[in-house]
């Protein structure tokens, strides 16, 4: 079944057709949350914030405007920078929870260690890079979006995302060589 399919069942009053479009999202987007650095249990919050609204305005989703996961990450991406202003506003840092990350096949401790301080390092160097840079890198490997979809959510031009991602990833790039020093 297609989003459009669920949306309009949706639409119809049909309430178990959006539970199909959350387990559709639901590990995306809590990848792409994960991302902003809110941590866990602000990212379940801010996804099931992402999906109650995508929920009450549905009825104003246009599809000739965006896809679906456009719309839904549009909505995701404001709300994440709005609860990254509030966090840096109390000064509050949440360690990134490396157990609520999709798990791979069974790792051996030593594998799990490694994979830790990976994620840890390139988190800390995530949050090194300015929000816009972060966001379009976020969207564009995590979510894996079209460059069109990303000039969508983030409002701008296609050859603006095609630089912020082309900077993101050099000063990503610099910033983990240096975390590694």
């Amino acid at each position: 079944m297609d989003d459009g399919f669920l949306i309009h069942q949706v639409l119809g009053g049909n309430r178990n057709a959006f539970r199909l479009l959350v387990v559709r999202y639901q590990r995306p987007l809590f990848r792409f949350l994960f991302g902003f650095g809110l941590g866990p249990a602000v990212t379940e919050e801010v996804a099931q914030e992402v999906f109650l609204r995508a929920f009450r305005s549905l009825s104003s989703f246009d599809p000739a405007k965006a896809t679906f996961a456009t719309w839904l990450f549009t909505i995701a991406k404001r709300l994440a920078l709005n609860e990254g202003a509030r966090v840096r506003q109390r000064a509050e840092h949440v360690a990134v929870d490396e157990e609520r990350l999709p798990a791979a096949d069974a790792p051996s401790a030593q594998d799990k260690i490694e994979r830790s301080e990976r994620t840890g390092r390139v988190q800390r160097a995530l949050q090194t890079l300015p929000e816009t840079l972060r966001s379009t890198l976020l969207l564009a490997y995590l979510k894996e979006l079209s460059l069109e979809q990303i000039a969508q959510i983030e409002s701008c031009a296609v050859g603006t995302v095609k630089s912020r991602i082309f900077r993101g990833k050099a000063l990503l790039r610099a910033a983990l060589v240096n975390s590694e020093e």
